[in-house]
């Protein structure tokens, strides 16, 4: 229930922006009278205090300034490591926009993001041997949303976007070149816009909404611009959503989408089905020591089903406090059954967290303003891989300080086999190509604290 109305306020609305259709704005006022051209008539104006704060206040409602500062430390503790190898890293985010209103019908919105991490000196590599960036700065939105005669709401530029009611899996989010981090966004979703064009039309009559949707980034001609079609049908205590995405050289991607309240419980279920795959799948054995690799093999011509389902409910047990219990099911046919292709996968750049499985689980318990906390929550999770049996588990603390700062901590503990959540690898030294071998222990706990302001 908490968890699907903080879904349905994050996604990118445009009544959100505009707000509930206006009556139309008055006539224009006729022209005011020429001055007196005989200097004896003219009545010299006075303007007082008030009426010059006033057309400050009327020009600062036309734009406004602010950003996000999101300043943490974060530490990893790997499976045998000494405390004194722990490593460290300080992720900070620094977001700008500058939010332009000149009246209710036209909204200019851009936004940009520095990183910067405190730890990363010149020449740090990753375990990879990939070369580290201590800062970047990347546009994160630039869009422009006017409306159509009130019939008709468009969104143009790099906007975020999110489609999707599942909590920790998305398949049906298909316009966002990078999948939810399904344990950090518990905290903050930290992805960027992608370039659209949008047409949001309402038809509150029949309680429905159409979207139509060009996607635009890396296209630098018309062949390569993308196209997407979604409908949301409300009815009862439910909202269906039904999606449809194509473009050259991606699959044909088809999702539904269904939430609903059953007295007490939440349900989701949130499938998608996509057919014209070319990316390329391993069948077969790594092994790198005896030069063992993987064969590709295409699934072109398969439709590859993914299914979430999940349900939420909320437990009073105070007369002023609630706790909610949630569990969710992603069956993932584009993942592999277990996890012995993992270290080719990320030597081919092909990994992709939390859609590596083809089965997994989650379950969470989240308390808002436990007790007398009034200001702050905690949040239990679980993820499972289960097809290669590993798990890691993360407990959030969240409180609201001097109003306006928000203090985070958690900590996650990695365990089961060796696999996607529990991974480990070792590689004796190979004369030409790994000359002192490779080495890369199981994590075995992170640990982190945050401290975020919005002005």
């Amino acid at each position: 229930m908490l968890f699907l109305a903080a879904l349905a306020l994050a996604d990118d609305r445009d009544d959100d922006v505009f707000g509930a259709p206006s009556d139309p704005p008055p006539a224009d006022t006729p022209p005011a009278e020429p001055p007196p051209t005989d200097l004896g008539e003219v009545q010299l104006a006075t303007t007082s205090d008030a009426a010059i704060a006033a057309s400050l206040a009327e020009a600062d409602d036309r734009l406004t300034l602010g950003g996000k500062l999101y300043l943490r430390a974060d530490a990893a503790v790997a499976e045998g490591a000494e405390f004194n190898e722990t490593a460290l890293s300080s992720p900070n985010l620094l977001d700008l926009f500058a939010d332009v209103r000149p009246n209710d019908r036209v909204r200019g919105y851009a936004a940009g993001r520095f990183r910067y991490d405190f730890t990363v000196a010149p020449g740090d590599t990753d375990d990879w041997g990939n070369e580290l960036e201590a800062g970047s700065v990347t546009l994160d939105q630039l869009w422009l949303k006017f409306d159509v005669g009130r019939v008709a709401y468009v969104t143009t530029g790099r906007q975020r976007i999110k489609w999707g009611s599942g909590r920790f899996w998305n398949p049906t989010d298909f316009l966002n070149a990078q999948a939810l981090d399904a344990l950090a966004a518990t905290v903050f979703d930290e992805r960027t816009g992608v370039t659209l064009l949008k047409v949001h039309v309402p038809l509150e009559k029949i309680g429905a909404n159409l979207y139509a949707v060009g996607s635009f980034d890396g296209a630098d001609d018309f062949e390569q611009v993308g196209g997407a079609l979604r409908t949301e049908w409300v009815f009862w205590t439910a909202e269906l959503a039904l999606s449809a995405a194509a473009r050259e050289g991606d699959p044909l991607r088809l999702g539904a989408d269904l939430s609903a309240g059953l007295g007490p419980i939440d349900v989701h279920v949130e499938s998608a089905v996509r057919h014209g795959d070319d990316s390329t799948y391993y069948e077969g054995t790594f092994n790198l020591d005896k030069f063992k690799f993987p064969e590709e093999v295409s699934r072109e011509e398969d439709w590859i089903p993914q299914v979430v389902a999940g349900a939420e409910v909320g437990i009073k047990y105070s007369d002023r406090d609630s706790l909610y219990l949630g569990a969710e099911y992603f069956y993932n046919d584009a993942g592999y059954a277990d996890s012995d292709l993992l270290p080719y996968l990320l030597f081919e750049g092909a990994y992709t967290p939390f859609y590596l499985g083809q089965h997994y689980a989650a379950a969470y318990l989240y308390l808002p303003s436990p007790g007398r906390w009034d200001d702050g929550s905690v949040t239990a999770s679980t993820l499972a891989n289960l097809s290669d049996g590993t798990y890691v588990s993360r407990l959030d603390l969240s409180h609201r300080a001097l109003t306006h700062l928000q203090l985070n901590a958690y900590a996650a503990y990695h365990y089961g086999e060796d696999g996607e959540f529990h991974f480990s690898y070792e590689v004796d030294p190979i004369p030409g190509m790994l000359d002192d071998g490779l080495s890369i222990p199981a994590p075995a706990a992170e640990f982190g604290v945050g401290a975020m302001v919005n002005f």
